[in-house]
């Protein structure tokens, strides 16, 4: 009997062979990765309404980059209502029971920290998979473990990034002409879910007071838009307002109409924005979404336009690249770790999110691995930038001391002294500074602080007030004369100053 080859030893038990197929029939060769695009696959896996939703890898990719990229700076803005968080050590939560531990500042500017790393590290595609969930959980916990989170539109971004995390983080198939597909029920649901956002929206305006337009009149601000509108008629405007919402809940989740309801949509909430409603980033959020509406040659347009753009780096040689992304990466992180606000624990947790996305890269080689830190220097770099650029520390400041002050918590001179580090000019810094060293005895430095606050705010009277109130306080009228003199010099017949000045020069009046 002959002796069985290797092959003929793998096989498995006898059974019925399977038909040769013919000749005609026999698939062509192809990558295994992606599969081919849902035009080649059966006939029984399309037509339907949730498994059928596909856009070009493009238009997916100028999403993410927008929409997580929103989320990246929107929560370094969110940062400046970290100090509102367990003050007094109070806090009401959005979940009836509490389930979610009760925040505070530090608590919630590392939240916020951490999720401008995880959300910029998302927009550029970068450990997806893994830092997406994160972002999303850490999102939810901070909208819905205190109703200081007022924000209704964050509740929506809570359930989008929860469907987003379903979205495949490669493509799905490709083109005969080589584009890159996705297919994801997850993005039909999130147009699904717009939808509903939408009706819901117009069904809360059916009412008299908003048809008839004394509540759109009531939110516009004065200025152009204002008088265009009533130009218009508010009625009108209020009537259009709605049938746009109507029409949007119609044709957002049906690529077919996106002729409708990209210009609808985008146009309403440009207009939003133009009559500067305080609802945050909701707008930009929404305009993003329309990326998964309109057809993806804009998409490809701009992905090749960014190829083209990045294509320099490619000529470096891989261990510069390397080094210069290391050098960078630490820059960043060195930067937001000695920063005033505490962000240190959200710094160095986001660095080792960098550094593990790097060593999962190291297959690709030095190059893969410097991408994944550059990503992450661009992430500290947009945080760096957007602090550098906006009042969010000095508002974060600013709301700690305020806080403190009106509980009486011993944490009010360190919230001033941390504007002061991150604005040297804040004259509100300078006068309750003051103040505190007033009613600790330290006349000096009070005076130094009162002094300081006129220099940098010559026109705000209470640095004068308070400074000539020390003065004669301790007896030297000449003194507190002479502070009131330049007070009215810097705001000439202040009313304020002018009582003060006049009593002082009273007799008897102290």
């Amino acid at each position: 009997m002959a002796k069985r080859t290797r092959s003929q030893q793998k096989r498995p038990g006898p059974g019925p062979a399977a038909p040769a197929a013919p000749a005609s029939t026999a698939p062509a060769p192809a990558t295994p990765r992606p599969p081919v695009r849902a035009a080649a696959l059966p006939t029984a896996t399309r037509g339907r309404f949730w498994l059928d939703f596909e856009l070009s890898w493009a238009s997916w990719a100028l999403f993410r980059l927008c929409f997580f990229g929103l989320h990246a700076i929107d929560a370094v803005l969110q940062l400046a209502h970290a100090p509102r968080y367990g003050a007094g050590g109070f806090n009401v939560p959005q979940l009836p029971l509490p389930l979610l531990p009760a925040p505070d500042r530090t608590g919630m500017s590392f939240v916020y920290g951490l999720l401008a790393i995880a959300f910029a590290l998302c927009a550029v595609g970068v450990a997806v998979r893994v830092l997406l969930p994160l972002a999303a959980a850490l999102y939810a916990y901070a909208y819905f473990v205190s109703q200081l989170d007022s924000y209704q539109h964050h509740y929506l971004m809570c359930l989008v990034l929860f469907l987003l995390c379903f979205v495949p983080t490669a493509p799905t198939s490709v083109g005969a002409d080589g584009r890159r597909w996705l297919r994801a029920w997850a993005l039909r649901l999130v147009l699904v879910q717009l939808a509903i956002v939408y009706l819901w929206a117009a069904v809360a305006k059916v009412d008299r007071a908003w048809v008839d337009g004394t509540l759109l009149a009531s939110q516009v601000q004065p200025g152009t838009v204002r008088s265009l509108i009533g130009g218009l008629g508010f009625a009108t405007v209020a009537v259009l307002v709605l049938a746009t919402e109507v029409a949007l809940a119609a044709t957002i989740w049906n690529r077919r109409t996106w002729f409708v309801a990209a210009p609808l949509g985008v146009g309403l909430h440009v207009g939003i924005e133009l009559i500067d409603l305080d609802i945050g980033l909701f707008s930009y959020y929404m305009i993003a979404s329309y990326l998964l509406v309109v057809p993806g040659a804009p998409a490809d347009a701009a992905l090749r336009f960014g190829r083209r753009l990045v294509a320099p780096l490619a000529r470096v040689p891989a261990g510069a690249a390397l080094a210069i992304a290391a050098a960078a990466l630490s820059a960043g992180a060195i930067y937001v770790v000695r920063h005033p606000l505490p962000l240190a624990r959200a710094a160095l947790v986001g660095l080792a999110l960098v550094l593990g996305a790097a060593v999962a890269a190291r297959r690709g080689g030095a190059r893969a691995i410097a991408g994944r830190l550059g990503a992450g220097a661009l992430a500290f770099v947009l945080m760096t930038t957007v602090l550098a650029t906006t009042d969010v520390a000095a508002d974060h400041f600013r709301t700690w001391g305020g806080a403190s002050r009106r509980m009486g918590l011993p944490s009010e001179r360190a919230a001033y002294l941390g504007l002061l580090a991150v604005d040297p000019r804040s004259e509100y810094a300078h006068f309750y500074l003051g103040q505190l060293d007033v009613k600790a005895g330290a006349m000096d430095a009070a005076r130094a602080h009162f002094a300081a606050g006129q220099r940098v705010a010559p026109k705000r009277v209470r640095c004068y007030l308070a400074g000539a109130n020390l003065e004669a306080a301790g007896g030297d009228r000449a003194a507190a004369i002479a502070t009131l003199e330049r007070g009215l010099a810097a705001a000439p017949g202040d009313p304020e100053l002018t009582q003060r000045l006049a009593a002082l020069r009273g007799a008897g009046v102290p």
